[in-house]
């Protein structure tokens, strides 16, 4: 996708593509924090940059749209701890990071955002034995050994239905599962006004939407309601290498210059998403 997009005269001109890695094995909440350090550095390295525009594929598409998610004042804290955080007996380190990572606002200098085959609603393949095997291969580091037992500890989340008592410290695998507590919870957050939002949706070849999949993440978990438009690629999970969704990411930087080209539908079928 990079390598195509840069050799397009026009996007090359108006764009420079930066890309953001983190360790998979972190849980989502805290891999987005590290994302919004990065965003704080570039804004002090570069002070009135030009807005951006977020692509993440999967797991990334995840952090993306926590950087346009408000938390509200402690509304997640709440939901983990059941009390805000000075009523929450965890240390001033563990709490320093709890809060960084559950109480945030969108991101002012995000333009756009866009979603490759992102499991918003999380997926049933971290719920099977690949994902339970994947699980069982990732190793925290040490700081999160000591925050996971504090965590614990403190952790009184309410029993309701489809939200999981907390026995562990999770990692990415457990934080993308249907009925893991941070997903439900991360779905009940508004998304910002005033910044548009695209999905990019595999089917495999098959379409056959709403029912489809690209094969890990469902369409009903990477359907966006109100997103401003949604293409749907005859791709399996990697939606991100297929010609069709990187031409669908082109459109949405060219549409964000101004560039016109015939408006498509919120929703196009696998034969008329190309340009």
């Amino acid at each position: 996708m990079v390598n195509t997009l840069s050799a397009d005269l026009l996007l090359r001109r108006h764009y420079q593509v930066w890309v953001f890695t983190y360790p998979t094995g972190y849980p989502v909440p805290y891999s987005a924090l590290l994302r919004r350090r990065q965003l704080e550095e570039i804004g002090k390295t570069y002070p009135g940059h030009r807005r951006i525009i977020l692509v993440g594929h999967s797991m990334g598409g995840l952090l993306c749209r926590l950087m346009v998610s408000d938390s509200g004042d402690d509304r997640l804290w709440r939901h983990f701890f059941g009390k805000p955080p000075a009523q929450t007996e965890i240390s001033p380190e563990g709490k320093a990071v709890l809060k960084e990572a559950l109480i945030f606002r969108p991101r002012r200098d995000v333009a756009r955002a866009i979603f490759i085959t992102t499991p918003h609603r999380g997926s049933m393949v971290a719920k099977g034995p690949i994902g339970r095997i994947a699980s069982s291969l990732i190793r925290k580091p040490t700081q999160f050994l000591q925050l996971g037992t504090e965590v614990m500890q403190a952790s009184v989340v309410r029993q309701e239905p489809g939200v999981l008592k907390l026995e562990r410290m999770p990692n990415s695998i457990d934080t993308l599962a249907p009925n893991d507590a941070w997903v439900q919870a991360m779905n009940t957050l508004p998304l910002a006004n005033g910044i548009p939002l695209h999905s990019i949706i595999g089917d495999r070849g098959r379409g056959d939407t709403p029912r489809s999949s690209d094969g890990v993440v469902p369409y009903w978990s990477s359907h966006v309601e109100g997103a401003e438009s949604e293409a749907i690629v005859p791709s399996d999970h990697n939606a991100n290498r297929h010609p069709a969704g990187i031409a669908e990411v082109s459109r949405i930087l060219k549409e964000q210059i101004g560039y016109t080209q015939k408006k498509r539908p919120v929703i196009s079928s696998p034969q008329t998403c190309w340009p």
